[in-house]
């Protein structure tokens, strides 16, 4: 509950300064514990558009908005198809349709200081590449955008990761949130590598213990049960031995069950069965 509330912190406070700043986000209403209450936006995510009139155009928005993120300080972390919205806007005085791309989803975003920034930086540009070529097949002739290049003109005035921290989202709890996160991205590939290991290992060799004849195991002396009696009682049970089962053991013996004096007419049947909850 603590790492969801900073979460819940952190996301609405970078909604707050990148709203400020103009970037195309959701407007913050209120924020409680691990709940954010925003604007609704009447869009669709970009993962669920099957074809844009202009690739070119929405790329280069695209592109652009995370170079613009970078020189105020700040990287998305997650920037891809399922936390970007399409909204259709119509153009005044014509009937053409403008598409606006709407960012959504900040818990982790993260400051172009980063030990791994330009890790994310790369990650989100490959993403937004991947998909177009994917989904749209467009792919550009542009290289890039680079992570050096983006942060060389940064705003040093205005560091919104700087402010934010300032604002109440303080760098302990920013530093908790970042550990968790990484957490839960190295369990998930451990879990990826935990499983692509017993799919290449597979179960078609027996087990080491199983190569090992059982007349070569070392049984330990007190572990060794002498009981003539308890071996009289189970028989011989060999492969070879056929037992032939006695016929009291496929004997059955009717309970003494009492006659139900409740049990429907058939009159009564019929009535359950015509109101559709008796078979």
């Amino acid at each position: 509950m603590y790492l969801s509330r900073l979460a819940a912190m952190k996301e609405f406070a970078f909604m707050k300064v990148l709203r400020r700043e103009g970037f195309p986000v959701p407007e913050p209403i209120g924020q409680s514990r691990h709940t954010i209450v925003m604007e609704l936006i009447d869009a669709f995510p970009m993962r669920s558009i099957d074809s844009v009139p202009e690739p070119t155009k929405l790329y280069s928005e695209l592109m652009e908005m995370l170079v613009r993120l970078a020189k105020y300080g700040l990287i998305h972390g997650d920037f891809n198809e399922f936390n970007i919205l399409i909204k259709e806007v119509k153009t005044e005085g014509s009937s053409d349709i403008k598409l606006v791309p709407i960012l959504i989803d900040f818990p982790q975003m993260l400051s172009t200081t980063h030990q791994n920034a330009q890790y994310y930086f790369d990650r989100d540009v490959a993403c937004i590449k991947r998909f177009f070529s994917r989904r749209f097949h467009f792919e550009s002739d542009e290289p890039g955008p680079f992570f050096k290049e983006a942060i060389e003109n940064s705003n040093k005035e205005k560091r919104l990761d700087i402010e934010v921290e300032a604002t109440g989202f303080s760098r302990k709890m920013a530093k908790d949130l970042d550990r968790y996160i990484e957490a839960i991205g190295q369990n998930e590939a451990d879990e990826g590598e935990a499983g692509a290991d017993e799919a290449n290992n597979g179960t078609d060799g027996e087990s080491e213990d199983a190569e090992i004849d059982d007349e070569d195991r070392e049984i330990p002396e007190d572990a060794q049960v002498d009981d003539r009696k308890l071996a009289e009682e189970l028989g011989d049970l060999s492969p070879g031995a056929e037992a032939e089962p006695s016929s009291s053991a496929f004997t059955f013996e009717p309970f003494d069950l009492p006659i139900n004096s409740y049990a429907p007419t058939g009159k009564a049947q019929n009535k359950k069965k015509a109101a559709g909850w008796s078979i």
